[in-house]
């Protein structure tokens, strides 16, 4: 497979040069955002946007060999793209010899350790032996940070590599729909959603008789919407109080929702809300909830135990919501994330949402839900919306986890920027009929 890199001032013209070059059966790999660097250092750096595609290697050679034909006078000879089988028989390969290289090199480094232990133990007591021995066992060969950023980055690879030998073989993307396709890559829509998508409303375009711009851009608009699973804003109303938990990794904003949640649903809807903290491994997280507790006038419970959890629901019974912010659990931390689990239980909690951060990879989102499915989340809170790239990994992140999106946030002013999901809006955010200027209102 010919792999190429391609650079061009905004993703729309990079992409214009894939299609331009390689035609529709090109490969989308990767797609990011570079800093161009200038010719003297006092000039600042220019934003790029970089496309790295590939195309059959057969194929690649048919089309140079087509438009060599077509050159020549009178030839009336056309491109052929048949070698998809080629395409996916280089990239099972390479994904086969890069696994036996990983395989090989682990091999060799414990036959490595082996022989080191047998040279030594020759001329060595057991009793001089074995403190060493448990000293290299105990120290790894590699850092273990390294070890795994290369793990991940070998992972990442083989993945981008399994998920271009899937592509191969499909429909060719339609000519008068590939500025659509371009406009959901540049939003970080995946290329297999995007693919996906364009191919749907060909179909559906191509029912209706029509071909006409504006009608497919609305309807690419209805299709997104239809993508995307919403559950509304919390409700309340009941005999006891509505008791909701915000949980996710560190740094995600938990916090800060709470109190853009806490300060909506007491100074705008009047109603009586209490909050609960558990996030006592962060003095300040504790501080600051308290800060903006005594400003909203709220009352406000620590927690650190189960037992201390029903005692404060039991305080705040005649609330009409109660918030529960959770320490940040790391995805991998089974234990923490079982004692967030047994502390919930306590608490009896009506909704549990997921709070993730949309500067997150899609793989980070997908492999987050996973691990804290354990916790009973009930939906997902997506942050940081200002501080990602492009809204498009909304989508891709909705069509992968089997979570409605509850809330969106938009910025870091308390109450301001929070808002209620709708699919509708969302939809208009991600193909660019909309944006985070035109502010929709908490509900």
């Amino acid at each position: 497979m010919n792999i190429r890199t391609y650079r061009a001032g905004t993703m729309k013209e990079a992409l214009d040069l894939v299609r331009r070059e390689l035609g529709g059966e090109a490969i989308i790999l990767s797609t990011r955002q570079v800093l161009k660097k200038r010719r003297f250092p006092w000039q600042k750096a220019q934003n790029e946007a970089e496309v790295v595609a590939g195309i059959a290697e057969q194929t690649d050679a048919l089309r140079q060999s087509a438009g060599k034909d077509a050159d020549r006078p009178g030839s009336n000879a056309a491109p052929s793209f048949s070698s998809t089988a080629t395409a996916a028989a280089q990239i099972t390969t390479a994904v086969d010899e890069l696994a036996e290289r990983i395989a090989r090199r682990r091999q060799e480094s414990l036959d490595d350790n082996a022989a080191h232990h047998q040279r030594h133990s020759d001329d060595r007591s057991e009793s001089t032996l074995l403190p060493e021995i448990k000293s290299h066992t105990a120290r790894p060969a590699h850092p273990p940070a390294a070890s795994d950023a290369r793990h991940e980055t070998v992972e990442s690879l083989m993945a981008q590599l399994n998920a271009a030998s899937s592509r191969l073989g499909r429909t060719e993307m339609p000519d008068d729909l590939f500025h659509l396709y371009t406009q959901l890559i540049d939003a970080d829509v995946s290329d297999d959603d995007a693919r996906e998508l364009v191919l749907q409303l060909k179909a559906n375009l191509d029912l209706a008789g029509t071909t006409d711009i504006s009608r497919a851009a609305a309807e690419l608009s209805r299709l997104v919407e239809q993508s995307l699973t919403c559950c509304g804003p919390i409700q309340t109303g009941s005999s006891r109080p509505t008791v909701a938990a915000l949980v996710g990794p560190t740094g995600v904003g938990k916090t800060t929702t709470i109190a853009k949640l806490a300060a909506n649903f007491k100074l705008r809807d009047r109603l009586d809300v209490g909050l609960v903290t558990v996030d006592t491994y962060r003095v300040a997280a504790v501080e600051q909830l308290r800060t903006y507790a005594e400003i909203i006038d709220l009352p406000m419970h620590v927690v650190t135990s189960p037992a201390e959890m029903r005692r404060s629901i039991d305080e705040l019974a005649d609330m009409d919501l109660v918030l529960i912010d959770t320490a940040g659990r790391s995805p991998r931390d089974e234990l923490r994330i079982q004692e967030l689990r047994t502390l919930l239980a306590e608490a009896n909690v009506d909704q549990v949402h997921l709070v993730m951060s949309l500067n997150s990879s899609l793989r980070s989102l997908e492999a987050t839900a996973a691990r804290f499915r354990t916790v009973g989340a009930s939906s997902m809170l997506l942050t940081k919306l200002d501080e990602a790239p492009a809204p498009g990994v909304i989508l891709s992140a909705a069509r992968r986890i089997d979570l409605p999106i509850s809330y969106l946030t938009t910025g870091q002013d308390v109450p301001d920027d929070i808002e209620a999901a709708a699919p509708a809006r969302l939809a208009r955010l991600i193909v660019g009929r909309d944006d985070l200027t035109q502010h929709a209102s908490f509900p």
